[in-house]
């Protein structure tokens, strides 16, 4: 709590942010939310009991309002301590190192405003105004306590101290009104609350004046001193952010402009469309616009989706990309897409082929809209998997070349509304000796099985992983065959390359796809990502067992490092997974011989052994992505799948964030199982890369 008091001195010495908010500012906004207050404890925990004009202000108004309970608290440095409201006795000092807390309930029976007098009468009471038994942070365990008591914070928090004023009340569900920045909506902690629609801006909205203490510096702009010495500073940014109902906030834009390519036109590195002011959102545009950031003002989540923002390009995950427009660096945007009661949101149900333990459709669930209903495998772990990771999934065990199988397969399909289909059928005749044959070659059998099912039961979209020589093979003649009998069924097709990496996975894994659609060509998805996540940023946090260690299921024993490993870790109350291989003595002393992040370069030829490919007993490389995982990471021989310095092979765990399963996917079986489980699966990121993208394209009807 000491380090939190620093940082709250830290900010008023430094950013020189006190502002005092006006009474009329105060009585503007609060007045529009009054029902909301009746028979409610109101908190005001930035706010000076001698001086602070929201003290003043439900004090003044406490009946008008009803309120049950006023609870005020003030920080011991306050700089502008007892300039208006004199409550102290004349002989009383005031105290530089203790916070004072006013807590009162009703104390008059006038339904009207209280007069100054009736409060001034108040608070000359004994006992009236209190000192805190600290210094009044608004983060310290004394003014928590006041919060939990409370209904409804209301005040002017330091503005450098935001985000974290934000998230304690977010923290205990509280509802707030309270003065901000408005650079404060583009907040990696701020944003996800606007776009996810938990809190939004209230009335006042851009020019506010403020008092700041005497020891505010001079300005050149935005500055003056009233005739009574006080100094003022003005902000044209200012806000109120709340999370309580107005009828404002269900206002929608009267949308007037048409969308056409040369006013509307697109940036250079994202698919959206530059809109420059709010008045020129065009009525029948369907994509993702960018508009300037105060749409948040104006924002209806009835009429608007908030899909990210355009700012730095950061690790922020809502910040998707820095705005280029003909190659010309613009401010950030907030990136919006229209809803109106005409579109109706698709929900996708899956069938998932040679679904594996579940990869595939765990990603794709990552988009709400999409759900797995049917999954069909030959392995049986692997479906224990996917059934303990995704209970509401019907699974079936057994082989797609068995007539029975298919019946039930398609019967089930139709009666709950399959409308998509997903898998990587293996395809072993994809060879320079196959292409006579090309599809009809008996070692596609089961390429054409999935594609039989697709047939049958006639899905809106379906979509083939594959791996990366389908493509290539033969020049690319096994590519045509595939996409020939697709098209002869009645899809669009697109195809190629995607780069897992390329999609948050740290790993270069790659791996051919077709999306193929029934009503438009459905393009693959593009890189969103500014900075590749690297094996450090997976696991560097499991940095700690030796050859041998660890169990299936352990508490957490280290904190996150990286924003990737707070992601894999979220929901998950257990690490699962997380033991190391017990490697050899030989295969331990081999390891001790390599440095750091090298390979067996580094080992007497004595000790190479027999293994003909370079990569073998390598260490992964902390600030790069990890090579594709297979089904033998965990033999310190087999590839680079060494630990960057540890004297083992990475963990299943280790290898399943590589893939991008998060900490709560549970992989069950043997060893031999769980790394065949992983080393065979779609990234669950690339999956969802892949979803995101076809629900861009066909999942709003109109």
């Amino acid at each position: 709590m000491a380090n939190k008091s620093k940082n709250l001195q830290n900010a008023k010495k430094i950013k020189d942010d006190e502002f005092y908010t006006r009474y009329e500012d105060i009585e503007n906004e609060v007045l529009h939310y009054k029902s909301h207050f009746d028979n409610k404890t109101v908190f005001c925990n930035c706010d000076d009991p001698f001086e602070s004009n929201f003290c003043k202000f439900f004090l003044k108004n406490f009946n008008v309002l009803n309120l049950k309970r006023l609870i005020c608290t003030s920080y011991y440095s306050s700089k502008i301590i007892s300039k208006e409201l004199k409550f102290l006795k004349d002989d009383e000092k005031i105290s530089r190192t203790k916070g004072y807390v006013l807590d009162i309930e009703k104390f008059t029976d006038t339904n009207d405003i209280i007069s100054d007098d009736i409060i001034y009468d108040l608070l000359k009471k004994p006992d009236s105004i209190k000192k805190l038994n600290g210094n009044g942070d608004f983060q310290s365990d004394e003014c928590i306590s006041y919060m939990k008591e409370s209904d409804i914070i209301v005040t002017n928090p330091p503005f450098s101290l935001f985000r974290e004023f934000v998230s304690i009340i977010m923290q205990f569900q509280k509802k707030f009104l309270i003065v901000g920045n408005q650079n404060a909506l583009t907040y990696k902690e701020i944003f996800p609350l606007i776009k996810d629609d938990k809190v939004w801006t209230g009335y006042q909205f851009g020019e506010m004046k403020f008092r700041v203490p005497k020891a505010s510096k001079p300005r050149a702009t935005r500055y003056w001193v009233d005739e009574t010495g006080q100094k003022w500073r003005s902000l044209g940014n200012a806000m109120w952010l709340t999370n309580i109902d107005s009828e404002r906030r269900h206002r929608k834009l009267e949308l007037t402009k048409k969308y056409n390519p040369e006013d509307y036109p697109k940036y250079d590195n994202f698919d959206a469309i530059n809109v420059k002011t709010i008045n020129d959102i065009p009525c029948d545009y369907f994509g993702i616009m960018g508009v300037p950031i105060t749409i948040v003002n104006r924002y209806n989540s009835e009429q608007f989706e908030i899909v990210g923002e355009a700012n730095h390009g950061s690790d922020n995950e809502y910040d998707l990309f820095k705005p280029v427009l003909n190659g010309k660096e613009l401010y950030k945007k907030i990136l919006i897409r229209r809803r109106c009661r005409e579109m109706k949101e698709k929900e996708f149900v899956i069938l998932d082929l040679f679904s594996g333990a579940g990869g595939f459709s765990y990603g794709m669930e990552k988009n709400k809209h999409f759900k797995t209903a049917i999954a069909l495998d030959i392995n049986e772990v692997a479906l224990k998997t996917f059934k303990h990771n995704m209970p509401a999934t019907t699974t079936i065990i057994g082989d797609i070349t068995d007539e029975e199988i298919k019946k039930k397969i398609i019967k089930l399909s139709k009666e709950k509304n399959v409308n998509m289909i997903i898998g990587g059928p293996p395809c072993q005749g994809f060879s320079l000796k196959g292409k006579k044959l090309g599809l009809n070659d008996p070692r596609n059998f089961l390429f054409n099985e999935y594609l039989n099912i697709v047939e049958a039961i006639k899905p809106e979209v379906f979509v083939i992983e594959n791996v990366k020589a389908l493509l290539s093979t033969s020049s690319g003649w096994f590519k045509e065959q595939i996409i020939t009998r697709v098209k002869s069924m009645g899809y669009y097709v697109d195809c190629g390359i995607l780069t897992a990496s390329d999609f948050g996975v740290p790993q270069s894994r790659q791996r051919t796809i077709f999306i193929c659609s029934k009503n438009k060509k459905i393009n693959l998805p593009i890189s969103k990502t500014i900075k590749q996540v690297t094996v450090k940023d997976a696991i560097f946090d499991l940095a700690y067992l030796n050859s041998g260690e660890g169990d299936f299921e352990q508490e957490y024993v280290t904190s996150p490092t990286s924003s990737y490993q707070k992601l894999m870790r979220k929901n998950s109350n257990k690490l699962y997974n997380h033991k190391a291989s017990n490697h050899s003595d030989v295969a331990i002393k081999k390891l001790q011989m390599i440095p750091p992040e090298c390979g067996k370069e580094h080992l007497p030829k004595e000790l190479l052994g027999k293994q003909k490919f370079n990569g073998t007993w390598g260490r992964l490389k902390w600030d790069d992505v990890s090579p594709t995982i297979d089904t033998r990471f965990d033999a310190s021989s087999n590839g680079t799948n060494n630990h960057p310095f540890l004297n083992r092979s990475i963990t299943p765990r280790e290898a399943a964030r590589i893939q991008s399963f998060d900490d709560k996917f549970v992989f069950l079986g043997s060893k031999v199982y769980i790394r065949e489980q992983i080393g065979n699966a779609v990234p669950p990121l690339l999956a969802k890369a892949i979803a995101d993208k076809i629900y861009e394209e066909i999942g709003v009807e109109l």
